[in-house]
This record gives structure tokens, C-alpha cells and sequence, in this order.
């Protein structure tokens, strides 16, 4: 059926597949490899990059509310464009309205990191927050210090080597599984 050596055969079909890795790696940031890597080896998976992120996300979140609206060190937050313009703009609201929303976190617990593919992941975080309203110009306290808990959903997506929150939304569990909305 086959003309030629059974070698020639079996190099043109193992060739692409031997020069996969090194296509996939050149390609970028090498994400691909990254990817295909971790599900091979578990100590190269991308977990740990990830929960970094969504840690460092929720560090500056506490940092642009507390700015009173500043947009200086928006650019830090390991966010999409999206993200970042809708954290500016709530906070931003809040500095026209005369407060300040000052948020503390008290725990985030990493329920599970899923890697949907190279590119993208879904994290869930059982997160407790303590939160304050402030008057934007004096900095004094305009309520009460209260605490709130809730299952958060984030969604990931690689860019330029790093992992950016692009959203988050509150979650419920039941016995089914995880449902949208709070």
C-alpha cells in the first residue's frame, strides 16, 4: 500500500510530532510548551504562577480602592485592560461621591486552579474581606468596619508571559457543584 522504506514512512510521520515541542516553544512566550510540559511533569505546571497572580491582583484591588480614584499604579494590578478600567472606575465613583472604600483582606483560601488550556484558568478562592467607608478628604471613618465572605471565580488568561485576572465573580457551592451569582 505504502511506497518506499517503512523508515521513511514512520520519519515523515514522527518528524512533526519531534518538532512540536521546539515549534511551540519558539512561539512566543512559550506557553504552549509550558502548558503541554506541566501535563507531563507536575512539578512545570503553571499553578503556583497562577495563584501568584490572583494573590497579587487582590493586594493592589486593596491598593486602587484605597488610592481615593488615583489611577497611579493601576498598571501594576496583573489584570487585562478591561479589569483595570472597571477597578478605576468604581473607585473613582466612590472618590466623586466624597469616600473612600477601604478594603483588607483577611484570607483567601484556594479552593481549586484549573488549567483550561495554555492560555486561560479558572481559580476559586474563599476570600474574607473586612471593608470600611472613609471620607475621601479627611480619611476618617464614616461607618462601621465589616466583614463579609464569599466564594470568588476567576478567570485567567496568559499574556506576555504573565497571568492576568480578566474576571471574577462571586460564586455559590451546593451539592451540585459551583453556581453563578451570590
Amino acid at each position: 500500500m505504502f511506497k518506499g522504506s517503512d523508515k521513511t514512512y514512520l520519519l515523515a510521520l514522527l518528524l512533526p510530532l519531534a518538532l512540536f515541542p521546539l515549534i511551540a516553544f519558539a512561539s512566543g512566550d512559550g506557553a504552549y510548551f509550558r502548558y503541554l510540559a506541566g501535563k507531563a511533569v507536575p512539578a512545570l505546571d503553571e499553578t503556583d504562577r497562577i495563584k501568584a497572580a490572583v494573590t497579587e491582583f487582590n493586594n493592589r484591588f486593596m491598593d486602587i480602592y484605597a488610592s481615593q480614584g488615583d489611577k497611579r499604579g493601576i498598571g501594576a494590578v496583573p489584570a487585562t485592560v478591561g479589569m483595570r478600567h472597571s477597578l478605576v472606575t468604581d473607585s473613582g465613583s466612590l472618590w466623586v461621591g466624597g469616600q473612600v472604600l477601604v478594603y483588607d483582606i483577611a484570607s483567601l483560601d484556594f479552593r481549586s486552579v484549573k488549567q483550561d488550556g495554555p492560555l486561560s484558568a479558572t481559580v476559586l478562592v474563599k476570600e474574607e474581606w473586612n471593608y470600611q467607608y472613609k471620607d475621601g478628604k479627611t480619611y476618617k471613618e464614616v461607618g462601621q468596619v465589616h466583614g463579609t465572605g464569599s466564594l470568588m471565580r476567576y478567570r485567567l488568561l496568559q499574556q506576555g508571559g504573565r497571568w492576568l485576572v480578566q474576571q471574577c465573580e462571586p460564586v455559590r457551592e451546593s451539592d451540585r457543584g459551583v453556581k453563578k451569582g451570590a
